[in-house]
């Protein structure tokens, strides 16, 4: 999963685009959209609609953060749907960083919080030998297991493919609307 492009806006009543991409290899199998609120609490409820009716494994996100600081709490979302989750990220996430952002913007900033941390400890691997490595939470699974889904799953680049897939997919559609409006 990963979301498109979006401009941001101080109102924080804008929508980001979601996708959802199953494949089984290299073959995409299933493509799902959806829309959540800039800044909202709504990407876990879209995200579980969009995932029922599949059949996986694994979900994959491209982190836990999505149309700004709509946050999924990959613990609760693994829990809720029985399957491991997880999130991963091309870069070391700065903590001091992210808490001050939340501080100085929502008021809900403390559960917001909560939701990162819940994601649990910072893993790192290095599927592809001529790639930098890629960082990741996982819930609902060990790290190994997700070493391993990584890895399987990393076929042309570092990036897993369904969410290098799902990326693509949804800046590809939304990129030239937030840059000409």
């Amino acid at each position: 999963m990963d979301d498109g492009a979006f401009a941001a806006r101080r109102d924080s009543v804008g929508t980001a685009l979601l996708v959802a991409v199953l494949t089984q290899g290299a073959r995409i199998l299933d493509v799902r959209f959806g829309r959540i609120k800039i800044d909202g609490v709504d990407a876990e409820r879209v995200l579980v609609s969009l995932l029922n009716g599949l059949h996986y494994d694994v979900v994959m996100l491209s982190g836990i953060s999505f149309g700004g600081f709509n946050l999924v709490d990959i613990k609760k979302l693994a829990w809720d749907i029985g399957k491991p989750v997880i999130a991963v990220i091309g870069e070391r996430p700065n903590s001091k960083a992210v808490r001050s952002a939340l501080r100085g913007h929502f008021e809900d900033w403390r559960q917001r919080w909560k939701v990162v941390r819940a994601a649990g400890a910072l893993y790192s691997c290095k599927p592809l030998a001529e790639e930098p490595r890629l960082y990741f939470e996982v819930r609902g699974g060990s790290p190994t297991f997700a070493k391993r889904a990584i890895s399987a799953s990393s076929l042309i680049s570092r990036l897993p493919e369904p969410v290098r897939a799902a990326g693509m997919i949804a800046k590809g559609l939304t990129s030239s609307r937030v840059t000409n409006p």
